[in-house]
C-alpha cells in the first residue's frame, strides 16, 4: 500500500507517498477512508465531484480530503476510489477537480471501523523526498 499509518497519542496519522501530486491526492482520500471502512467492500458504483483550493500543497490537501469527509458525513456516502481530472496551479493558488467513486454506507455489508470528525492541519506536510511526494496528516477521532 502506498500509505501507512503511523504512531500518534490521541488521533490517527498517516504517511502517503506517490509519484505525482495528483496520486498523492488519491492515495491519501483511500488513507481516510480505509480508517472508516473497508475498501475492498465498497463498490465505486457512484460518482461525486470533489472540487477544492488552497494556497499551497498543504492546504490543498487539507480542503481535498476535507471536503470528500464532508460528502461522506452529510451524503452518508462511502468511497473506495478517487479519481483527479485536473490539478493546477494559477496566481491564486492550487485547485483540483476531481471525483470520488462509492457508495451509500449499507450497515449490513459495510464493516464500520472509526469514526472521523476531522482533518486537522496539524503536523500536515507535503514535500518531495528522495523523487516522491510525501505526506503526513493528522484526523480527529
Amino acid at each position: 500500500m502506498p500509505w501507512e499509518e503511523i504512531e500518534h497519542t490521541a488521533d490517527a496519522a498517516f504517511r502517503v507517498w506517490a509519484n505525482t501530486p495528483e496520486d498523492l491526492l488519491v492515495e491519501a482520500a483511500k488513507a481516510l477512508f480505509d480508517l472508516i471502512t473497508d475498501l475492498d467492500e465498497v463498490k465505486p458504483e457512484e460518482e461525486v465531484e470533489i472540487e477544492a483550493e488552497g494556497e499551497d500543497l498543504v492546504e490543498l490537501l487539507h480542503d481535498w480530503l476535507e471536503e470528500i469527509h464532508f460528502r461522506h458525513e452529510v451524503d452518508g456516502m462511502l468511497f473506495s476510489d478517487f479519481r483527479v481530472r485536473e490539478l493546477k496551479k494559477d496566481e491564486d493558488g492550487w485547485k483540483v477537480r476531481g471525483v470520488a467513486l462509492g457508495e451509500p454506507y449499507d450497515p449490513d455489508r459495510h464493516p464500520f471501523h472509526t469514526e472521523v470528525k476531522a482533518v486537522t492541519y496539524h503536523n500536515m506536510k507535503v514535500e518531495r523526498e528522495d523523487g516522491r511526494w510525501v505526506a503526513e496528516y493528522v484526523v480527529d477521532l
